[in-house]
């Protein structure tokens, strides 16, 4: 049995994804301690998981209103309490004095990543994004471009291109506003205090920019197979979806869910979901469309969770056949339901898979949800809308189509089946013990130095 030690930043999706991680090398016999720099206590501990909380880190230093040649003179000062703030001086002491045989360490916190490299710490990454390396026939994650030939491949190849200038630009742009203090600036002053080789890692043949080091396995908490087709960079160890299980559910909300389910075992009323990501500011004129959708479909009934975002009382009057919740157990719900209305945020995608729900998918136009958008697109697993043009009468049009299209949910059973097969052969454990095995090696001198 290994001790392995779970690290992620507090990201709500990282969370719950390596909570399902953590679930699964717990049951295959290993013991795990969970870390963070934010609070994390209640939900990790709430899954019976043993928890250490780490120095908080603070990626985007304040400081008091000062001149321009002000900052410039004391750069090194104001760069120093930003390293400072990072929180990374005891983390190598911290986890090594918990003697972990391996280190699962969020793919994007960097300076922990730093701190555990050179401290020879045994670790490996964890990311929840399907695809970081720039590959042959795979557009960068954040953009809605699908593979093909001719112009589609110069198109692809145009949009890494003008990310990484993009990208430039921005860490320019960004040097010059914060004179020192952004983001790449503090992680080369970090680097450069405990040796780390930064400027021979960074680089823009991947899309999290900057990415620390290339050498160190990750983990994706995805299915290849809900990717594009693509010869995968050596680093990266596809262990399938991570969905924890056993979230708890207000007993009020509980009792309501349970009489809804049951309704439902007795009539053909069709139940939709709609979930909004917990991320940003919940679109009030989307959930209009939402609402008056409901309205207009009195022979289904509809779940509305509301990310955490808002009240239903700020919502008005509601249908009768529309239940809206602050939060909503989306699995719990998934699990009862016909058809799904969500961001195209990678977690959400994968829960709707994992219960062969069908999904009408609105891109919140953040981080990776374009690129998820056009592969649920790809695969035949929903439909994609267009948020900004989206009205009520097409809201229920498509969800009509999904409820009707059978090719829908045979494409969703399909890619459900390929999501078993990786819970079913212990992918993420047999990727794990590997990891533990090599280690073993290079410690006993068998194994490559």
């Amino acid at each position: 049995m290994a001790h392995i030690i779970c690290i992620t930043g507090g990201l709500t999706g990282i969370l719950n994804a390596s909570l399902g991680l953590v679930q699964q090398l717990q049951q295959a016999g290993h013991r795990v301690t969970y870390a963070s720099p934010a609070d994390l206590r209640e939900p990790v501990t709430a899954q019976g998981v043993a928890y250490v909380q780490l120095d908080r880190w603070v990626m985007q230093l304040g400081e008091p209103p000062m001149g321009w040649w002000t900052k410039v003179r004391l750069l090194k000062e104001r760069q120093q309490r930003a390293v400072d703030a990072l929180g990374v001086q005891n983390f190598v002491e911290t986890v090594r004095g918990l003697s972990p045989d391996l280190l699962l360490l969020d793919v994007e916190m960097h300076p922990h990543i730093m701190a555990a490299v050179m401290g020879q710490l045994p670790v490996a990454l964890l990311c929840p994004f399907l695809s970081i390396w720039k590959r042959p026939n795979l557009p960068p994650i954040h953009t809605g471009t699908i593979p093909g030939n001719g112009w589609r491949r110069w198109r692809m190849e145009w949009s890494w291109l003008r990310y990484g200038w993009t990208k430039w630009k921005e860490f320019q742009q960004e040097r010059r506003r914060r004179v020192g203090l952004d983001w790449i600036s503090v992680l080369r002053c970090y680097a450069q205090q405990i040796g780390y080789p930064l400027r021979l890692r960074f680089g823009f043949r991947q899309w999290l920019v900057p990415y620390p080091d290339d050498r160190l396995p990750i983990l994706c908490m995805n299915a290849l197979e809900l990717d594009f087709p693509h010869q995968p960079h050596p680093s990266m160890h596809y262990v399938g979806p991570m969905i924890a299980e056993g979230h708890r559910t207000d007993s009020t909300i509980g009792r309501m869910l349970d009489t809804l389910f049951q309704n439902r075992q007795t009539s053909d009323r069709p139940l939709i979901y709609c979930g909004l990501s917990s991320l940003g500011k919940t679109d009030q004129q989307f959930l209009q469309q939402i609402i008056e959708a409901a309205e207009n479909s009195p022979g289904w009934d509809w779940v509305l969770g509301l990310g955490d975002q808002l009240e239903p009382k700020e919502l008005g009057d509601l249908p009768e056949n529309l239940y809206a919740l602050r939060w909503a157990p989306q699995l719990q719900i998934l699990n009862h339901a016909d058809c799904a209305i969500i961001s195209s945020g990678i977690n959400s995608i994968n829960e709707c898979i994992s219960c062969g729900v069908p999904m009408l998918v609105y891109s919140l136009d953040c981080a990776d949800q374009n690129g998820n958008a056009a592969r649920v697109s790809y695969h035949g697993l929903g439909i994609v809308g267009e948020r900004r043009q989206n009205t009520a009468a097409l809201v229920y049009e498509h969800i009509q189509t999904l409820l009707t299209d059978g090719r829908y949910r045979t494409n969703v059973e399909r890619m459900r089946r390929c999501f078993q097969q990786y819970a079913q052969k212990r992918r993420a454990v047999e990727i794990v013990e590997k990891l533990l095995e090599k280690r073993e090696e290079r410690l006993v001198g068998v194994g490559p130095p």
